[in-house]
C-alpha cells in the first residue's frame, strides 16, 4: 500500500496546544437542494456532553484531552430516511475513534445512539475498517468493510431463535489501497458522501466510492437521528464540518459521480456471525455438502 501521509502528534505536544493551531474556518453556503445542519458558530440543533463536544475554528469538535470513560454522541434531533448528506472530517491526534450517525435512536448510556454509522478513524487503523458501515450497539456489527459491495441478510442460526447475519461480498468498487491513499492528513479534510434511500446505502471517500450495501435484514432501521460519534479511549479530537443533507422523495442514481474500480471479491465471499458472537469475527460459510435440517452449523 502507499504510504500515508499520517498526522503525527508528539508525545510532548499536549491537545490544546493542537486545537489552538488551525485557522478560523468559514461556513460554506449549502449545496442547492440541502439544508446546512450547522452554522458554522454554534451547536444550535444539536444536542450533547458540552465539555466533549464545542465549536472550535468554525468547525464542530469532539474530543477530549483525558481518556473518554465512555461512547458519547452529539445528536441531531430530526430524523431521516431517505437522503443524501455530505460532510468533511479531519484529525487532530493520530488516535481516536469517531462516525456519523442516521437512521439512529437513542439508547440508554451518555447521549447514546443506535443504529447506522459511516466510520470515520484515523488513519492508524486497520484498512478494511477504514470508513466502513458498521450498525452501532446491534448484533450486526460490521455491514460493509471498505471497498465493498456488499448483500446483508438474517436467518435462524440454529433451528431457533438465534440469528445469523450472513455478508455477502458481491464484489469490490474499489481497492482499499486506493483508498487509502486518497486519505487526506490534517490540515487538509475529507469529504464523505453518504446516500440511503430503501435498503441500500453507498458512501464515497473523496470522490471514491467507499462501500455499496443492500441491507435486506427485516430488523434494519429505516428512519432515525443524526449524530456524532465520540468513542471510548485515549485522548482525540476530530472536527467537522460543511454538514449538509437533502432528503429523497425517489430513487436515485447512488454511484454517478464517484469513481470506482471494480474487482472481484477475495475469499470467503460469503461470511456468517451469530448475534451470541458479538465482537467476534465473521466466520466464513461452507459452501459445498448437503445440509440437513438439524445441520446448521456454518450453513448461510
Amino acid at each position: 500500500m502507499k504510504a500515508l501521509n499520517v498526522f503525527r502528534v508528539s508525545a510532548s505536544l499536549s491537545l490544546a496546544a493542537l486545537l489552538a493551531a488551525p485557522a478560523v474556518i468559514h461556513a460554506q453556503s449549502a449545496p442547492k437542494g440541502f439544508t446546512s445542519l450547522f452554522d458554522g458558530k454554534t451547536l444550535k440543533g444539536w444536542r450533547g456532553d458540552t465539555t466533549i463536544w464545542s465549536v472550535r475554528d468554525g468547525a464542530i469538535s469532539g474530543g477530549s484531552e483525558t481518556r473518554l470513560p465512555f461512547n458519547t454522541y452529539l445528536i441531531y434531533d430530526k430524523p431521516y430516511a431517505n437522503f443524501e448528506l455530505r460532510y468533511k472530517y479531519r484529525w487532530l491526534t493520530p488516535e481516536g475513534n469517531s462516525g456519523f450517525q442516521f437512521r439512529s435512536g437513542i439508547a440508554d448510556g451518555h447521549y447514546a445512539l443506535a443504529g447506522y454509522q459511516a466510520n470515520v478513524v484515523p488513519a492508524t487503523v486497520k484498512p478494511e475498517r477504514y470508513g466502513m458501515l458498521y450498525a452501532e450497539l446491534t448484533d450486526r456489527q460490521e455491514i460493509a468493510l471498505l471497498g465493498q459491495k456488499v448483500e446483508l441478510t438474517r436467518r435462524t442460526a440454529t433451528g431457533g431463535g438465534t440469528a445469523r447475519i450472513v455478508r455477502t461480498v458481491k464484489e469490490m468498487v474499489n481497492s482499499r489501497d486506493d483508498l487509502m491513499a486518497s486519505v487526506r492528513a490534517n490540515p487538509e479534510w475529507n469529504e464523505v458522501v453518504v446516500i440511503a434511500y430503501g435498503n441500500r446505502i453507498v458512501s464515497s471517500l473523496n470522490g471514491l466510492l467507499a462501500f455499496d450495501a443492500l441491507d435486506k435484514d427485516p430488523l434494519a432501521p429505516s428512519t432515525g437521528l443524526l449524530g456524532l460519534q465520540a468513542h471510548s479511549g485515549p485522548p482525540m479530537m476530530v472536527q467537522y464540518k460543511d454538514i449538509y443533507i437533502k432528503p429523497l422523495k425517489s430513487e436515485p442514481n447512488f454511484t454517478a459521480g464517484f469513481k470506482s474500480t471494480r474487482s472481484a471479491a477475495p475469499a470467503p465471499v460469503q461470511t456468517y456471525k451469530d448475534s451470541v458472537r458479538a465482537g467476534l469475527d465473521d466466520v466464513g460459510c461452507r459452501t459445498s455438502g448437503e445440509l440437513t435440517p438439524s445441520d446448521w452449523q456454518g450453513a448461510c
